[in-house]
């Protein structure tokens, strides 16, 4: 017996594409390539202004020297973080996918004269510079 309703038959091409999208597209979120952004602090440990940090639009926060911050996210997003070490001030991308996908780890110093990346975290190259106003 045969279902000749063009509503049916359509139900059941519909249903055919939604199964087969979502068991191959669909990966849970822990399961898309994610790379790893290291910032250390490498500004002079007698400094008397400390570093604040903000990255992504999330919230500020302090990071004393010699130590580092890092978050995990999905490679296919850029990443912007904020510093400022009064009186200088810098906007960067943390993470450019056109920039760094394919590395598990985006590694950043900061320092007197400037943002240095790496992907190793021992071959380090000036990227960005601090401003004032």
């Amino acid at each position: 017996m045969a279902f000749r309703h063009p509503f049916f038959n359509f139900f059941l091409l519909f249903l055919s594409f939604y199964c087969l999208n979502t068991s191959t597209l669909a990966r849970p979120l822990s399961h898309r390539p994610h790379t790893v952004v290291d910032i250390r602090n490498d500004l002079p440990n007698k400094t008397h202004v400390q570093l604040v940090l903000g990255c992504d639009k999330g919230s500020s926060f302090h990071l004393k020297p010699g130590h580092h911050h890092n978050g995990t996210l999905t490679v296919d997003q850029d990443f912007e973080c904020t510093a400022m070490w009064s009186p200088w001030f810098t906007t960067w991308d943390a993470y450019h996918a056109k920039r760094d996908k394919g590395h598990h780890t985006v590694y950043w110093s900061v320092r007197k004269d400037g943002f240095y990346h790496s992907w190793e975290g021992s071959k380090w190259k000036l990227q960005e510079d601090w401003y004032t106003e």
